[in-house]
């Protein structure tokens, strides 16, 4: 099967090639930009193109028996003003795919979206059967795109499926985990404290293996899966796991969670009367703190998923790519003789 996955520059789509090539699949890498493109294997067959152009979107298509959906606009910490390239990217850039799909003969789609089309905060756990209610620009759009492709599916027959993501992790440094492994290490990042709540997080690789099972399975009893690790993991319990994997001791004090929602508060208020960003607001600290938790039992018990990757289990990995591509690593090494394993 040959497969055109979009959005393959990124972070997911870079890891999910390789994947892709070990799992036997021949894959065509549509990127944005040759400039920012990744060192592909040989076998992969690379163009270069935007997802709104339709143009480009039919040539890169020609060809191919299935599409991995996974270029976009991502969540932004600040989405004011750009409702816009939400719609532009996310909506009818997902438009184009599936209008080229449809005239290329293209059947099968899996198409990346997110669990922010439930909201910014879960109320214990959630599955499929929760009503989506998308509270920002990027849920709202990603939650518009998920309809299309379930609309399309109807109309024209394809084998489509959406898969509802939370925060992935891994080798890279974009994201706020990689800024939280820096601020942490560099002593800037306050001592969580204990609180009941969970979050749930994807190995890269976890989501890998749900694409190629979605790519094989004969048919899907659901228009969208939620994909997570085995276990969701409290936030104090990630801060922990990181900070002694960065070689610190365990914290000797916490910071109250009423004095975080205190700074918090005044965030709010500097971000009003400033009109610039503020350093903690609510909206940061629920991000931070707030309940995320999901439930990946659906597409474990249909399509036969098993995440095989934790995040505890990856801490060194991500502690010692930090130290890679930081320089961080060296002089700590120095001082306390210490190696970081891979």
């Amino acid at each position: 099967m040959r497969v055109l996955v979009t959005g393959a520059a990124g972070f997911l789509g870079s890891a999910l090639i390789g994947q892709l090539c070990r799992s036997g699949f021949h894959v065509r890498a549509m990127v944005h930009s040759a400039n920012r493109s990744p060192l592909f294997l040989p076998e992969v067959d690379m163009v270069i193109g935007d997802i709104r152009d339709e143009q480009k979107v039919k040539g890169a298509m020609v060809g191919c028996e299935a599409i991995v959906h996974l270029a976009a606009k991502v969540h932004a910490a600040d989405d004011s003003g750009s409702d816009q390239d939400y719609q532009t990217i996310n909506v009818e850039g997902t438009r184009h795919i599936l209008d080229a799909a449809v005239g290329s003969g293209v059947s099968r789609i899996v198409f990346a979206s997110t669990v922010k089309v439930f909201g910014e905060e879960t109320s214990g756990c959630v599955d499929e059967t929760q009503t989506p209610d998308p509270q920002t620009a990027y849920g709202r759009s990603k939650w518009q795109a998920e309809q299309l492709v379930s609309e399309y599916a109807g109309r024209h027959g394809l084998t489509a499926v959406s898969l509802r993501l939370p925060m992935v992790y891994g080798q890279t440094q974009n994201g706020n985990l990689y800024r939280m492994i820096e601020a942490i290490d560099h002593g800037r990042f306050p001592a969580l404290p204990r609180v009941p709540w969970f979050r749930s997080l994807l190995h890269v690789e976890n989501f890998g293996q749900a694409v190629v099972l979605c790519l094989q399975a004969t048919c899907f009893k659901r228009p969208a899966y939620i994909v997570t690790d085995a276990e969701p993991s409290s936030v104090t319990d990630l801060y922990d796991w990181l900070r002694v994997g960065l070689g610190n001791p365990p914290p000797q004090w916490r910071v109250p969670l009423w004095v975080l929602k205190a700074g918090a508060r005044c965030g709010d208020w500097l971000q009003i009367i400033g009109g610039g960003p503020a350093l903690l607001t609510t909206e940061h600290l629920t991000k931070l703190v707030g309940c995320a938790w999901f439930s990946s039992a659906a597409i474990t018990r249909e399509l036969g998923y098993q995440a095989v990757h934790s995040f505890r289990e990856t801490v060194p990995e991500l502690i010692a790519f930090y130290r890679r591509v930081s320089g961080a690593g060296t002089a700590r090494e120095l001082v306390t003789g210490h190696t970081p394993t891979r």
